[in-house]
């Protein structure tokens, strides 16, 4: 059996992967930004989404991550109903700490990253909880 050390440790490594290609697919953002970008992208995938597909998707995401992903969840109050392309990138941006970003970037970015790290086909079920008008939003 793994030591639970070398789990958290395992863990450490892949979220500074994670946020090093985050950081490279924006532009050079340093790890802290790449973090709330992270942040940002799983609240409102995760606000969006069915609650049991939330539970299914988080459990797939690396410990650390899955913290993210869980922080402050209301699954009484999902899923959000955004519809519209503005409202989805406007609620990217009200989950960023600091001024608005490019929210559209943003999203395209880390959701690339995800799915580069994550099992073939987790992002797509998730995807098509998501309305039409953000698909392209997603990596083929």
């Amino acid at each position: 059996m793994q030591r639970s050390i070398d789990i958290i440790d395992r863990n450490i490594v892949i979220i500074n992967t994670w946020l090093k290609d985050i950081s490279e697919e924006i532009g050079d953002i340093d790890e802290e930004q790449a973090w709330g970008r992270l942040r940002a992208v799983l609240l409102t995938v995760r606000d969006r989404i069915e609650t049991d597909e939330a539970i299914h998707f988080g459990a797939q995401l690396p410990i650390i991550v899955r913290g993210l992903f869980y922080e402050q969840w209301k699954p009484t109050e999902t899923p959000r109903k955004w519809r519209h392309r503005d409202e989805y990138l406007e609620a990217v941006n009200s989950n960023i700490d600091g001024p608005d970003i490019d929210a559209e970037l943003t999203v395209k970015a880390v959701l690339k990253v995800m799915d580069r790290h994550l099992e073939p086909g987790e992002l797509k079920k998730v995807k098509e909880m998501h309305s039409k008008e953000v698909w392209d939003l997603w990596p083929e």
